[in-house]
């Protein structure tokens, strides 16, 4: 089994564009499964570079309803066709940043009718060895989840944090062992790794890759969330990016041996 990042902040290589967003892809031999679109420009250009077609893909799933994750959407299904999109029933909300005292859409728009939506609720198998889950609100500790507070949703008439019930993960089982898959890790990545643990009854893991969110947090929130992530779980190679933020890699490479940023262009085999 193959993944590949074809949508991140960093250029992995020259031929590759950047953008500030993430897309993901899981394949082996007889399907694929894409996470994420970026916000857009990125990715079929990169599918491209990479000679990975679009038609291709037989599942997409979506971590979550933010539009650097969710905006290459369109122009995704257009060369796809009608394959299945995962997500949470949730998705749809109105994530919103605050920006003077207003809330700045930064969701998706999702036509429910017109795509083969498929809704994840707990652990949903998308193809063998690779499963979408969410972390309920009630399994979520929030001494380890980053709510940064311009990321908001309506309350009445006011703004609250948003408590992005729609963060979605992934977990694949290949040849060396389960990694996990972040999107943004909005429910905190240790929560994460816990609700994994739970399902599949293991606390190690070949990989950890993606968007952890905890780049514009404190160095003492960093060093905390680093310290219980390397200490609670045992982690072969731990590949951040997107949103985890470079005071989180250099963190992270205090505490483990195989750290290393996943830009976009890498390939990795599991």
């Amino acid at each position: 089994m193959k993944i590949t990042i074809l949508v991140e902040n960093f250029a992995g290589t020259r031929s590759m564009l950047a953008e500030h967003g993430l897309s993901i892809l899981v394949s082996e031999s007889r399907s694929s499964v894409l996470m994420d679109t970026g916000q857009g420009d990125a990715l079929l250009p990169n599918m491209q570079t990479l000679g990975i077609k679009p038609e291709g893909i037989d599942h997409l799933v979506l971590s979550h309803g933010h539009f650097d994750h969710t905006g290459g959407l369109q122009k995704l299904l257009l060369r796809t066709g009608n394959i299945p999109v995962w997500g949470h029933n949730e998705i749809e909300m109105r994530h919103s940043r605050l920006e003077n005292g207003s809330g700045k859409f930064t969701g998706c728009h999702i036509n429910r009718h017109g795509i083969d939506f498929r809704p994840i609720k707990g652990v949903v198998g998308i193809i063998p060895n690779v499963w979408a889950l969410e972390v309920p609100m009630d399994h979520r500790d929030p001494e380890f989840m980053s709510l940064p507070p311009k990321l908001v949703v309506p309350e009445g008439e006011k703004w609250k944090p948003d408590p992005f019930p729609d963060d979605i993960s992934l977990a694949v089982k290949g040849e060396k062992g389960l990694s996990v898959i972040l999107g943004c890790a909005h429910a905190g990545v240790v929560n994460i790794l816990e609700e994994v643990s739970a399902r599949f009854g293991t606390r190690s893991f070949h990989m950890v890759l993606g968007g952890m969110h905890i780049g514009d947090q404190s160095h003492d929130f960093i060093d905390r969330i680093t310290t219980e992530l390397t200490t609670r779980f045992t982690v072969e190679k731990w590949r951040p990016c997107h949103c985890t933020g470079i005071k989180a890699l250099c963190a992270f490479s205090k505490r483990a041996e195989d750290v290393s940023w996943a830009g976009a262009g890498t390939v990795i085999d599991i």
